[in-house]
Formats: structure tokens, sequence, C-alpha cells
């Protein structure tokens, strides 16, 4: 999905920059973002960092950084994928700390789900994941985890997306918690209207202010950690 939707924004004339991270946004009538192999002066300043979002300090304590965590097994067989998820579906239960699964387009079971872990080792992944992925489907034990890896997703307090702006001409847009694959596709519309002049949508969202929450970057760690205990049990009473 990011690879197509790259391409589709090259072939109307966006130019992609990667490895050339933004170190500084000079505020002024016109812009000026400043990275490590160049700057870009522009009319509008879009900032859609999300979770990843480091440079503008106002908005650090507005959402919290939190992983996610993905593994993939070994194609299942006809027989297999008749059982367990003959319409193709995505399916995820509805607990604070929620799990979710799908088939890749070749018909790999993916399975995720948040964990209490910050790091990147793929063998702590899959010991942590598959245990949950045999609880609900015991049969598919014999099958190999061929990929595991994970993210950071964006989380904020109310669980709205934050779309608003630090000046006239710098936009914002982040905390998707969780949802982004949908909602950010919404947000990228409203945002496209805002930076062209058309404002509706984007003030209804601006007009709910985001929730800080002090020293979250900080302690992001012990913070989160507290967090899932706490809806854990939520999700066990």
């Amino acid at each position: 999905l990011c690879i197509g939707e790259a391409a589709a924004a090259e072939s109307l004339g966006a130019v992609i920059w990667e490895q050339s991270p933004v170190l500084q946004i000079q505020r002024g009538r016109r812009p000026k973002v400043v990275c490590r192999r160049g700057s870009v002066t522009a009319e509008q300043v879009v900032l859609a960092g999300n979770a990843y979002h480091l440079i503008e300090p106002a908005l650090r304590n507005h959402l919290v950084p939190v992983n996610s965590f993905i593994i993939a097994t070994e194609p299942l067989s006809a027989t297999e994928i008749e059982r367990y998820n003959p319409r193709d579906l995505a399916v995820c239960d509805p607990n604070f700390v929620l799990e979710y699964f799908r088939l890749s387009a070749d018909k790999r079971l993916l399975f995720g789900g948040r964990c209490n872990y910050f790091g990147t080792d793929s063998a702590r992944i899959r010991a942590m994941l598959m245990p949950k992925m045999l609880r609900l489907f015991p049969d598919l034990k014999h099958l190999k985890i061929d990929y595991a890896w994970g993210g950071t997703i964006g989380v904020t307090v109310n669980r709205v997306p934050q779309l608003g702006r630090l000046e006239d001409n710098i936009y914002f847009s982040q905390g998707y918690s969780g949802h982004g694959v949908n909602v950010t596709h919404l947000a990228g519309q409203i945002m496209a209207e805002a930076v062209s002049g058309t404002l509706e949508r984007f003030d209804i969202f601006a007009g709910i202010k985001p929730i800080p929450l002090p020293g979250v970057r900080r302690l992001q760690r012990p913070m989160v950690s507290l967090g899932m205990m706490y809806y854990r049990l939520k999700d066990r009473l």
C-alpha cells in the first residue's frame, strides 16, 4: 500500500526524498524545512510523522508512542484457508489491548498484537506472539513463522485523530491510535482541502483540542507498561 501510494504520488509530480531527516522548521511567511541533505521553502508545511515525529516540541506530549508487532506464517494450505478464513477477512477483537489477523496476498497468516516490549528482535517477537496465535488457532502449531516485525503507532488519550495548525501555514495530522491504514486516507483528504483553502472538515477536528500527557516521551516505557497492565485487567473483567 505504501509503495503503491508513493508511486501514485510521484506519477502526479510529487518528489519524495528518503534518508534525509528534517532537522528544523524555520517559521515565517514562507516556512523553510531544513533537512540533513538540503532544505525546502514552501507556502504550506504539513507535519505528518505521527508516532515518529520528533521535530515540533509543541506536539510531543499529545500522543503516546506504542509498539505493535506482527508475525507471518508460511503459506497456509487450501484446506486451512477454507477452515480458518474462507472469506479472506481482516479481523480484530474488541479489547483495549487488541489482537488482529488476516491473510496476506500469498496466503500467509498474519497475526499481530501489542506487547510489553520495545525492541526489534524477531526471535523475541515470535516467542511473544506465537502463544497468542495458537490460543486461537491451535491446529496451526506445525506452521513455521517466516517473518516477525514491529512498528510504532501514535495513540491519543481520547482516541481522536489530531488535526490542527501551529501557524497559519504550518499544519499537523497525527494520532490515529492504531487505525492509520484507513483513517490516514481520510485525514489526507482533509489536509489537502485545508492547504487548498477549504477548511470546513478540517475545522471540525481542529476544534477538538488534544489532551496533553506531560513527560510522555521521557517516560514512554513505564507509562506504556502501566497502561497496558491497566487495560489488560479491564479486558478480563
